[in-house]
């Protein structure tokens, strides 16, 4: 079931597919033709930085939209790769533009995007932090270790490393608990 406001719209006009892990599900430079909400897959949204890294602008996890941008723009600004298999849908801009007559779904729509951005600005917000330790315990104290330590070294652009080491130093000063394997919490 698409999540909303997504539900509003006509569902005849909105494309499923199963998606593999490894799917290219467009590239940076592609002409758009619409945005995407993923049911039940994961999705790196990447692209390759000054220096031929690799970029993670956001990983999508599941139900959640992406791609948004891509209703006013020619082209996607980044590659969209499946990380692991599962349902999506793909909305063409023209539903959307659409959808946007309807006041119920023009305002739900736009309350998730306000949404986006306020998590946005906290990531901005707490990757300004030198400090690894602090970085991360922002992070954790902001409530963005909700998936998996890569997840969020991911989101906060540290290495992995950086992040365990960070965690043992935030736990060593009492200032996390490690109750189990991978989990951490505030005392």
């Amino acid at each position: 079931m698409i999540p909303a406001p997504f539900d509003m719209l006509p569902s005849k006009r909105l494309k499923q597919f199963t998606a593999v892990k490894g799917t290219v599900l467009f590239r940076e430079g592609d002409p758009t033709d619409g945005m995407f909400v993923s049911l039940t897959a994961a999705v790196r949204m990447e692209r390759i930085g000054p220096d031929g890294e690799l970029v993670t602008i956001h990983t999508v996890e599941s139900p959640q939209s992406f791609a948004e941008a891509s209703i006013f723009a020619d082209r996607y600004h980044c590659d969209a790769v499946v990380l692991t298999e599962g349902d999506i849908f793909r909305i063409p801009t023209s539903v959307i533009l659409d959808g946007f007559t309807d006041p119920e779904f023009s305002i739900a729509y736009n309350r998730i995007m306000s949404r986006q951005v306020q998590a946005y600005r906290q990531i901005v917000e707490i990757m300004s932090i030198r400090s690894a330790v602090e970085r991360v315990y922002a992070a954790v104290v902001a409530g963005l270790l909700d998936t998996s330590v890569m997840n969020l070294s991911q989101r906060i652009a540290l290495t992995h490393e950086a992040t365990y080491r960070a965690l043992r130093t935030l736990v060593s000063q009492g200032r996390l608990e490690n109750p189990s394997r991978g989990k951490y919490k505030l005392p």
